[in-house]
C-alpha cells in the first residue's frame, strides 16, 4: 500500500537524491515492480542454502523469461566470507 513515486517525490522536495534501500524482500520487490530502482549492490557469501526468505516478493517476475538481468560492473572481496 506504500505510494512508492508518492514517497519519493516527498523526499526529493526535501534536497535528498540519493536513497539507500536495506529492507527486505516486500520492500525491494516494490521498488522493483514501481521501477524505480538505479542500481543494486549485492554482497554474497560463498555459502548456499537451501531454504529461507525470499530476496523479492511481489515484484512482477514469475518466469525466467521476465528476469531482471543486472550488468556487473564491479567486483570487491570483503574478507573471507
Amino acid at each position: 500500500s506504500l505510494d512508492i513515486h508518492a514517497l519519493l517525490a516527498e523526499v526529493y522536495g526535501r534536497g535528498v537524491r540519493s536513497v539507500l534501500l536495506e529492507g527486505g524482500a516486500t520492500l525491494a520487490g516494490a521498488f522493483l515492480a514501481a521501477d524505480a530502482v538505479d542500481k543494486v549492490v549485492g554482497y554474497l557469501a560463498p555459502a548456499l542454502l537451501g531454504a529461507g526468505p525470499a530476496v523479492l516478493t511481489d515484484a512482477g517476475i514469475g518466469t525466467i523469461s521476465q528476469a531482471l538481468r543486472l550488468d556487473v560492473s564491479e567486483v570487491h572481496r570483503l574478507g573471507p566470507d
